[in-house]
C-alpha cells in the first residue's frame, strides 16, 4: 500500500500491473480495498490497476468529512495524482454511487462504470439518514448489524461472511455515518446519475436480492448491461470470483469496441 496526497488527507492505495485501459477500484459502506481482491489480483495481470480504501477505511486515516461527494473528489484526486485515467472505474455498493458522482464531476477521467449490487432505491428515495441517526445514538456499529446479515445468503461461503461482520462492525461508527452522510447529492438524482454514466460503457452487478430495481434501470438507461448473479449474497465479488472476474473482462471488450469512445479519441 502506498500513501497518496489529496484534497487535504492522505489515501492509502494498492497499485499494481501496467496497460491500458487502468482499472479503479471502489469499496463499499464501511468497506476496505480488499473487498475487490479477487477482480485487483486478476485484471493487474494485463492492466494498471489502483484500489483505493477510502477516508478513515483500512489504512487511511481518518480525516474528515466522510460522504460520498468528497469520497468522489478524493478518487477523481488520486487519479489526478498518479496520473491514471481515463479509468473504468468499478465500485461496490456505496462505491459504485461514488463512481457515478466521479463520472458526473470529471468525466474526462473516466472511460467506463461498473456497478456493484449498489443501493440505487436506498440512494434515490433518500433512505441513509436514519441509518445515519442510529449509528450516531447508539455510539456503535450496532444498529447496523442487522443490516449487514441481510446481506447473506445460504450460499455466502462463512469466510466471506465473517470477513465482511469484521470489517464492517468493528470499524469506527463515526465514520460509518460519515460516509452515508448528505445524502442529498443523491435524492431525486440517481435516475441522472445513471443516464450521464450511460453514454459510456456501463455495468451493474446485482446480487440475488438486488439493492436496487434492474427493471427500473432498464427505463432509464439505452446502453447498460445488466449481469444478476444467483445463489449471490451482496458480496458477489467474493463469493463468485471467477464469474465475476469473467463478467470484467467482458465489459473490458464491451468498452474497446464501444463506438462511442472511438469518435472521442
Amino acid at each position: 500500500m502506498e500513501l497518496v496526497e489529496t484534497n487535504g488527507t492522505s489515501l492509502a492505495c494498492e497499485q499494481r500491473g501496467a496497460g491500458d485501459p487502468p482499472f479503479v477500484f471502489i469499496h463499499g459502506w464501511a468497506c476496505d480495498h480488499s473487498f475487490w481482491q479477487p477482480q485487483f489480483d486478476d485484471l493487474s495481470r494485463d492492466h494498471r490497476c489502483v484500489a483505493i480504501d477510502l477516508r478513515g477505511r483500512g489504512q487511511s486515516p481518518p480525516v474528515p468529512p466522510y460522504d460520498a461527494a468528497t469520497a468522489a473528489d478524493d478518487v477523481a484526486g488520486v487519479m489526478a495524482a498518479l496520473e491514471l485515467g481515463p479509468a473504468i472505474l468499478v465500485g461496490h455498493s456505496l462505491g459504485g454511487l461514488v463512481a457515478l458522482l466521479v463520472n458526473e464531476r470529471n468525466p474526462e477521467y473516466v472511460l467506463g462504470t461498473v456497478l456493484g449490487d449498489s443501493p440505487l432505491t436506498a440512494a434515490a428515495e433518500g433512505r441513509f439518514p436514519a441509518m445515519v441517526e442510529a449509528i450516531r445514538a447508539a455510539g456503535s456499529m450496532e444498529p447496523a448489524r442487522a443490516f449487514v446479515e441481510s446481506f447473506f445468503r445460504e450460499s455466502t461461503p462463512a469466510a466471506v461472511a465473517a470477513k465482511a461482520r469484521a470489517v464492517m462492525l468493528t470499524g469506527d461508527f463515526a465514520v460509518a455515518a460519515g460516509m452515508l452522510d448528505k445524502a442529498e447529492v443523491f435524492a431525486g438524482r440517481v435516475d441522472a446519475l445513471l443516464h450521464t454514466a450511460d453514454q459510456k460503457p456501463l455495468m451493474l452487478f446485482w446480487s440475488e436480492h438486488p439493492l436496487g430495481d434492474p427493471a427500473h434501470v432498464r427505463e432509464v438507461t439505452v446502453f447498460a448491461r445488466q449481469e444478476p448473479l444467483a445463489n449471490s449474497g451482496h458480496f458477489f465479488q467474493l463469493e463468485q470470483p471467477e464469474v465475476t472476474n469473467a463478467l470484467l473482462h467482458a465489459f473490458l471488450d464491451d468498452v474497446e469496441r464501444d463506438p462511442r469512445l472511438a469518435l472521442k479519441k
